[in-house]
């Protein structure tokens, strides 16, 4: 009679796909959970909205183009993708206090590990206070994502969020700091206090103000070769609050630095000119009398040389960084630039694009792409009253 032992490497093998069921098992446990939780939640502890979803802001008056049936059906279309984001990416942690947008598996020996990063996080923050309704959970589960935030620190800067995080860990690594995800958090914080005047578990105000003088420190600490992302909006309304001449200086280094690079490549655009190119376009929505036509024609020329691609979504075009979340990013600016037809080429391949499995990033992107072809992305307040659109 014949046995046949397991040699190290069949063992290895059947080990890790012991691991990748298990991990398979426990993500469709946590999905299940965070939903049932997430309407008892909803129904226990419902939060009023200052600016409940969909909320009219006034740069639509910029874009005559638009027709108000078609923002009543995009809405509609934007609050279902929503959803199936909520669905597909957020995840309750296993403290049950925390939520986190889940992102890419990676393995660490024999075991899969889930991973979240800190601009998914701030996104998913940012997204919460949009989409928020009179008697949701959003104010919750803002709460639980800000949590989480604060529950992982970075490395030489406690203030700040670690960049990656590992949520299934006890213990997670402290890395640096995403200063560009930070912005993203400091101007989600605000917009929550004119969405919900307060939260339940944190004193906005004074989070508020420790991050931002954390992030005025990392800034100031920043060495000259270390790259950053443009954000001439995120950092104008931090500093509307916390005034000091770092945010313009700030502002006006990493123009110069993007500028060169702008001029450069074609196709869609990689993370740094993608992210910046993100910024000009809400500001150009948002202020556009505050410094976006000195920028325009760079941001235009770039912006036409990505739009010439039709290549599929599909992909990524650096790692943790996909085409998906690239295009979504010129969204905002190419609203400003291309003409009703086109606008509404570019929802239908928005709208019908699917988000790889482990791209929370590149869904988010989206989120906010599709917010700011609706008419309901706004800051902390919106700037002047819209004007009503009459062209059908």
């Amino acid at each position: 009679m014949h046995t046949q032992s397991l040699s190290p490497q069949d063992a290895t093998g059947l080990l890790s796909l012991i691991g990748l069921v298990a991990l398979f098992v426990g993500l469709v446990l946590l999905i299940r959970r965070t939903q049932r939780r997430r309407q008892e939640e909803s129904k226990m502890t419902p939060s009023p909205a200052a600016k409940p979803f969909p909320q009219a802001t006034s740069y639509l008056q910029l874009l005559p183009y638009i027709k108000q049936a078609d923002l009543r059906e995009r809405q509609v279309v934007l609050r279902q993708t929503y959803e199936e984001w909520q669905a597909k990416f957020l995840l309750r942690g296993l403290d049950g206090q925390t939520e986190f947008l889940r992102g890419e598996t990676q393995k660490r020996g024999l075991r899969y590990q889930l991973t979240s990063t800190s601009l998914a996080q701030a996104l998913a923050l940012f997204i919460q206070t949009q989409m928020a309704q009179d008697g949701d959970d959003s104010r919750g589960s803002f709460e639980r994502l800000l949590a989480h935030l604060l529950g992982h620190p970075a490395l030489d800067h406690p203030a700040l969020s670690s960049w990656l995080s590992m949520p299934d860990l006890p213990t997670s690594p402290r890395l640096e700091p995403d200063l560009h995800a930070e912005a993203w958090i400091l101007a989600s914080l605000l917009a929550a206090k004119t969405q919900w005047g307060s939260l339940e578990r944190f004193n906005l105000e004074e989070v508020f103000q420790e991050r931002s003088q954390a992030l005025l420190d990392a800034l100031n600490s920043q060495s000259e070769d270390q790259s950053g992302v443009f954000n001439p909006l995120l950092l104008r309304v931090i500093a509307q609050q916390l005034p000091n001449p770092l945010w313009k200086t700030q502002t006006e280094a990493d123009w110069q630095a993007l500028k060169s690079l702008l001029r450069e490549e074609k196709g869609l655009p990689g993370r740094q000119q993608a992210l910046s190119l993100l910024q000009i376009g809400l500001e150009g929505l948002i202020f556009p009398d505050d410094g976006f036509a000195e920028r325009s024609d760079l941001a235009f020329s770039r912006l036409k040389r990505a739009l010439d691609s039709q290549e599929p979504l599909e992909g990524e075009l650096e790692e943790g960084f996909s085409r998906l979340a690239s295009l979504s990013c010129c969204v905002p600016l190419a609203l400003l630039y291309k003409n009703g037809d086109f606008v509404d080429q570019l929802w239908l391949r928005l709208s019908q694009a699917q988000p790889a499995k482990q791209d929370a990033l590149g869904a988010s992107m989206r989120l906010l792409a599709m917010m700011s072809m609706t008419g309901t992305l706004w800051l902390e307040k919106n700037e002047a009253e819209p004007t009503p659109i009459t062209s059908e």
